[in-house]
């Protein structure tokens, strides 16, 4: 079966290809039907077209704003074929069918790249009628043949030469790429002259790439308002979002707690979270929070982003100017804090933004892959269960530092091990130590990356790793990370769990007096 053509409609702004395939169709028997200069390269061409304003019964006016939007025009694609009762009102209508739909845009997306174009310019790229033709013609597949590209003609006039027919696969195939133009055409406009902000970039990730920032101007992160006059760069939003989404899940973890997080190229470097109870005031609170933090991996730390869960206190902004960030944010902060005019004093270069909210973290996200799109919901929350699956059970005391460990791991890049501690002088004080990310290899994420950061951080304040809760993001299919952990002193693991051979770590960890727990949440960030 196929769709029989008795009436094409004709409407491209791009005239490529367009004599040809209404050549052929025409050669079928039905009428073609097109609009202003269609019709003119249609006529010039020897066919002979019906002007649209015969079926319309209007003629173009306000320089072709009006054409085809119609009540007989639209009704001749919409109506349900073989439906008696739309049948019937065709009839009595006296409208004739419209089976195929030819139909290429106003290039808005071309007009937006041309330099010194105004709005009002802009405006009259916005295509109104096409897309109205385009949506009616696709819904109403396979029954009416919808064309929205010149490069789906070649297919379409093989089958009409071959069976005077277009096969009902050609037709939904097309009728689906319809869909896809209207969504990325409507994109276009919205990104242009929708509500949303929009911030250009120097560059993308590198110079050679271009990048702009499209934003919700009322969102958590008051991306609109840059606070000092540095330019955001690709690479600082990137890193700021990352952290944002870190600071909202200590926030969940211990809202009681002041955290820092510290990023640098998309992984954190320094995290802590400290009782706000166990201070006179919060200044004192997040200033060893802070420095715990950059303590963490203060090369990392130099140049990287750094996000607060709570404003800055005035004596915490006077120590962190004295260390190069390249972007702060935080709650509360504006031209008028105090806290940013003892940075911007410090650091003319700095980068600032307020932070209106946490916890708003998209619900998806979207990759562009070659030839479409991939999407998945967030990673969000910190639900984990925790089944102890060693001799040595695994204490109640250490769920909440372990939920700490899991929200700093699963930021970090896969292969992920992260290294967290209990601060000594403040219980209820967790410190990333060491963090291991990036790698194929997980024994080679612990033992050649965590494992060494940590040290350096435990010998400057006398620690170990025996006092380190480790957390990897994926579970181990062999024993040997459980082995390297025993070699330098780890006694805490927290991981998945999942592998065929858990089995083999659970009698590692037995054999090393190390306890083990499962969450049975695997959290790769690739």
């Amino acid at each position: 079966m196929g769709l029989s053509i008795r009436r094409a409609l004709f409407s491209v702004s791009d005239k490529e290809g367009i004599v040809e395939l209404a050549t052929t169709i025409a050669a079928t028997g039905a009428e073609l039907v097109a609009t202003g200069q269609t019709a003119k390269v249609l006529l010039e061409s020897g066919l002979k077209v019906t002007p649209i304003e015969d079926i319309s019964g209007s003629p173009e006016a306000f320089q072709g704003r009006m054409k085809t939007l119609s009540f007989p025009v639209c009704s001749g694609i919409l109506y349900r074929r073989g439906n008696q009762k739309d049948e019937t009102d065709l009839k009595a209508l006296n409208i004739q069918p419209i089976d195929c739909v030819v139909v290429n845009f106003y290039p808005f997306e071309k007009a937006v790249t041309r330099a010194g174009i105004s709005r009002q310019e802009l405006i009259e790229q916005v295509d109104i009628g096409g897309p109205t033709l385009v949506r009616a013609a696709a819904k109403n597949s396979p029954d009416v043949l919808v064309l929205t590209s010149p490069q789906q003609y070649s297919q379409v006039i093989d089958e009409l030469k071959r069976k005077s027919q277009v096969t009902t696969e050609t037709v939904e195939k097309c009728a689906s790429s319809a869909w896809e133009r209207v969504l990325n055409y409507d994109a276009a406009i919205a990104r242009e002259l929708g509500g949303r902000g929009k911030r250009g970039l120097r560059y993308g990730e590198n110079p050679h790439q271009k990048g702009f920032l499209e934003f919700d101007p009322d969102g958590p992160i008051a991306w609109g308002d840059v606070l000092t006059t540095s330019e955001l760069s690709y690479n600082n939003i990137l890193d700021l979002s990352s952290a944002y989404a870190l600071a909202s899940d200590l926030i969940e973890i211990d809202p009681t707690s002041t955290g820092v997080v510290i990023v640098k190229h998309n992984n954190p470097c320094g995290v802590t979270l400290i009782p706000k109870g166990q201070f006179k005031n919060l200044g004192d609170a997040q200033k060893l929070a802070l420095t715990r933090a950059w303590e963490g991996d203060p090369v990392s730390s130099f140049g990287g982003v750094v996000v607060f869960t709570h404003p800055i206190e005035d004596s915490v902004a006077e120590w962190l100017g004295q260390h190069f960030v390249e972007l702060v944010a935080a709650p509360g902060l504006s031209r008028d804090s105090s806290a940013l005019k003892i940075l911007s004093a410090k650091r003319k270069n700095l980068k600032a933004l307020g932070i209106r909210r946490f916890s708003e973290t998209p619900l998806e996200s979207m990759v562009a892959v070659p030839g479409g799109r991939l999407f998945q919901s967030s990673d969000v929350g910190i639900k984990e269960g925790f089944k102890s699956m060693t001799k040595i059970e695994w204490p109640s005391k250490k769920v909440e530092i372990a939920k700490f460990g899991i929200a700093v791991c699963r930021a970090l890049k896969s292969n992920a091990i992260a290294l967290v501690r209990e601060i000594h002088s403040v219980p209820g004080a967790f410190q990333l130590v060491g963090a291991g990310q990036g790698q194929p290899n997980r024994v080679d994420a612990l033992r050649s990356l965590a494992v060494p950061r940590a040290q350096n951080v435990l010998r400057a304040s006398e620690g170990s790793l025996d006092e380190c809760v480790m957390i990897s993001d994926a579970f181990f299919p062999f024993r040997d990370t459980v082995d390297t952990a025993h070699a330098v002193g780890i006694r805490w693991i927290v991981q998945p769990g999942g592998s065929q051979k858990d089995a083999e770590s659970i009698q590692a960890c037995d054999e090393h007096g190390i306890s083990m727990v499962f969450t049975g949440t695997r959290h790769f960030k690739h």
